[in-house]
């Protein structure tokens, strides 16, 4: 079994669900994919922008990350873009500015509760996982693995190719990992071959959202488990010294409460979503629920192709993505018809 990496420890049982009364806008409109026609042509909804324009790979930035609808995509290059060669930095700079701006799409009292909390980032190779974590002094932390980061630029690359070509990249690159994945080893390349049309500019525009659609799932769940008090040094977000970085990442993880899991899987939705409608009036690319559903599938492929004795961090300490699945997408479905009310959570 992979060494998993979290002091988090589930402090409060959650009883039940109760929607809120307080009016939000209009819910944002579904986007044209998943499950739809990928825009073929400059100029129609949902067709990627440019990502020579500025503003290209900042996201929190406030800017348009892609330029400006109903421009014409240069050639692109998978060598250099920092989805496609996965580079480290980037992701790592990425993760921080999509938790960002979910942390700005709280209500004002939540974000008084994870507002400044630092994001460690844990470079053991081959370890794959996320977690939200309190230090020994009592700090609040939130983690990610570039394990779990490099999974998943290149399933956003997979995806993207899947969605605008038809292929199965997707399952194939699973097919590889459940292969190849060893404990403490790096994480294994894509088949060369794997994605032939990687400097389509279309597939480098759309990796990107992808990559953050995921990221924002991830984060956002993560996040959820501090603001819904789920861990006791909540609303201490204190910068972290080395000592204490090195003694969160190393630390054990708990046997994970189910309710707390369902909480921070729905207010993580909601929080994206809510992201989204924000990212969106700023004429950014909306994120929806489909980073988080392409992460379950990740990981329940994984799951059933790979020796039980294998497993990773990430499904040691969360639920079965099989039981995920659904209430993403009830949360989502939810989070629309409502126009993006908030749930209350009993007792936070």
């Amino acid at each position: 079994m992979f060494h998993a990496r979290t002091v988090a420890c589930a402090c409060s049982l959650l009883l039940g669900l109760a929607c809120g009364s307080e009016a939000k806008p209009p819910a944002q409109s579904p986007q044209p994919y998943p499950g739809q026609p990928y825009p073929s042509q400059p100029g129609q909804p949902g067709y990627p922008q440019n990502p020579a324009q500025p503003g290209y790979g900042q996201p929190g930035s406030g800017q348009p990350v892609y330029g400006q609808p109903g421009q014409a995509l240069p050639p692109g290059n998978a060598a250099t873009d920092p989805i496609a060669s996965v580079q480290l930095a980037y992701l790592r700079q990425a993760t921080q500015g999509i938790l960002n701006e979910l942390v700005a799409a709280l209500p004002p009292n939540k974000q008084q509760r994870v507002a400044g909390i630092p994001l460690v980032v844990d470079d053991t190779p081959g370890e794959v996982n996320a977690f939200a974590a309190c230090s020994d002094q009592g700090k609040a932390a939130m983690a990610i693995t570039d394990g779990l980061l490099q999974i998943q630029a290149t399933l956003s690359q997979a995806e993207a190719h899947d969605e605008i070509f038809g292929t199965r990249s997707v399952d194939a690159y699973i097919q590889t990992l459940a292969s190849q994945l060893r404990p403490n080893q790096p994480i294994p390349a894509p088949p060369s071959g794997l994605f032939p049309q990687a400097n389509d500019a279309r597939v480098i525009a759309r990796e990107h959202q992808v990559f953050e659609e995921q990221v924002a799932f991830v984060m956002g769940h993560e996040l959820g488990h501090h603001h819904l008090g789920h861990l006791p040094c909540t609303a201490v977000a204190d910068p972290l010294g080395a000592g204490e970085v090195a003694r969160v990442l190393s630390g054990s993880v708990p046997l994970f409460n189910q309710p707390n899991e369902i909480a921070a899987d729905i207010a993580g939705v909601y929080n994206v979503l809510d992201a989204a409608r924000l990212r969106s009036a700023r004429g950014q690319y909306g994120w929806t629920e489909a980073g988080g559903l392409l992460t379950m599938r990740f990981f329940s492929g994984l799951e059933q192709l790979s020796p039980a004795t294998l497993l990773t961090a990430f499904e040691s300490s969360h639920p079965p993505p099989q039981l995920r699945v659904p209430i993403i997408q009830q949360a989502a479905n939810t989070w629309r018809s409502t126009g993006g009310v908030q749930f209350s959570f009993p007792g936070f």
